[in-house]
């Protein structure tokens, strides 16, 4: 056996016994926002919390929300209600009145449940609900001081309502890709639909942004929920439309629809929980589409971005002169006597770039090769502990599991020992 072989050999040997040592875990960091906040109104909750800096590094971002009834005299609101969390992100910019400019980011999208706190076929309601979200794609907007603003569409104005909870759980580690710019393309409120009084086209129009040159990949985020109901195919809560988003040429169509509402974890509840609705179901979270724009990218140019629905004629109008305010016209009731049919929409454009250009795995002293130097870097990284250089870490990630351990010195071992 060769003197280098040896060598390699006892060194893996050496970090293997100390590694051994201690448990391979990693690092959580726990930001709690909202700690059972109470709300009964429509009013927005905005505060400002210390997230961590950005000179630390994670792998992943979750919130957990937790929505929870208030005890004593009060109860849950018991009506589906839209609820949303958003960052107000200072630019670092002001306007001409000398303002700080903000820009707000919906970060997620929920809908509180029915009744919770009753009981239904012999069995009682959870009392509570929890969801997680994958908040990793806002990880550039959640860096030391952030302002959340926290808002629920409920009126009801007394002891009852909601207590909400959202805890933002950091997981150490790294990603090669880093989402370090959001555009929003469209943030609509209540946007009516089927009214050709005031048409979509009005409001969804085709958005240019300039792409840049360090930009290697992105997505577009959709947050679409439908409201609304009684009028034409019982629109928008309940009616089956395709949507389509566009990136120059390209473009992704789905439809926009939850038929899983009866598997709700969050139930029993009170009311009408079980039907599918668009985008959407009581007491969950709403989760995102996201559709890649990879293929497409045209970094150092600008991208001309849109958001089409499919055609809809909503004849159960006061506007309408032909309105019968029967059905199919009117679901029930009335001509112009329901909810305006109305899509909420987050959509946004996430772009990522390479944290690490011009780094390869295994190549620490960054010479091009695989060497012992380099198998001694990493092994003194998980002796002492991961360098404070994020790319540094990468590299020595040899075998991709998010964090330098002993399988990174046993597969860089042997990749220079079989010369690779």
């Amino acid at each position: 056996m060769s003197v280098s072989r040896m060598i390699l050999r006892i060194a893996v040997f050496f970090v293997s016994i100390f590694t051994l040592l201690a448990a391979d875990t990693r690092d959580f960091f726990i930001v709690n926002t909202f700690n059972e906040e109470f709300v009964n109104w429509a009013t927005p909750h905005v505060q400002t919390f210390e997230f961590p800096s950005d000179e630390v590094s994670f792998s992943s971002i979750e919130l957990v929300i937790t929505l929870a009834c208030p005890s004593d005299s009060g109860d849950c609101d018991p009506w589906d209600r839209l609820g949303h969390i958003t960052v107000l992100h200072e630019t670092g910019e002001t306007d001409t009145a000398g303002s700080p400019v903000t820009i707000p980011y919906e970060i997620a999208r929920f809908i509180t449940p029915y009744d919770i706190t009753g009981e239904w076929g012999g069995e009682s309601g959870p009392g509570s609900c929890a969801w997680s979200l994958d908040m990793t794609a806002y990880e550039s907007i959640l860096r030391d001081s952030v302002t959340l603003s926290l808002y629920i569409s409920t009126w009801m104005g007394n002891n009852n309502g909601w207590l909400i909870t959202a805890d933002f759980i950091f997981t150490g580690g790294f990603n090669l890709k880093e989402p370090y710019r959001i555009v929003n393309l469209y943030r609509t409120g209540y946007l009516e639909i089927g009214n050709p009084d005031n048409p979509v086209e009005n409001f969804l129009v085709p958005k240019p942004v300039w792409i840049d040159t360090e930009a290697d990949s992105g997505y577009i985020r959709v947050v679409t929920t439908g409201h609304g109901f009684g009028n034409t195919d019982n629109a928008a809560e309940f009616s089956y439309l395709h949507h389509t988003v566009k990136a120059d040429d390209a473009e992704y169509i789905w439809s926009l629809w939850r038929p899983d509402c009866a598997q709700n974890e969050c139930s029993p509840q009170g009311g009408t929980w079980i039907y599918p609705r668009a985008g959407w179901c009581p007491g969950d979270k709403v989760t995102p589409t996201d559709w890649s724009i990879t293929p497409v990218i045209s970094p150092g140019d600008s991208m001309l971005f849109d958001y089409d629905l499919e055609d809809y004629f909503n004849c159960c109008r006061t506007s309408n002169p032909d309105c019968t305010g029967a059905p199919p016209c009117c679901v029930y009731n009335g001509c112009g006597e329901n909810t305006m049919p109305n899509y909420v929409m987050s959509v946004q454009l996430i772009l990522l770039r390479n944290r690490c250009q011009g780094w390869n795995p295994g190549d620490l002293n960054r010479d091009n090769t695989k060497d012992i130097f380099d198998l001694l870097m990493i092994a003194d990284m998980v002796l002492v502990g991961e360098s404070d250089i994020p790319c540094y870490n990468y590299v020595g990630d040899v075998n991709e599991n998010g964090i330098v351990d002993l399988g990174d010195v046993i597969g860089m071992a042997l990749d220079i020992l079989n010369g690779e």
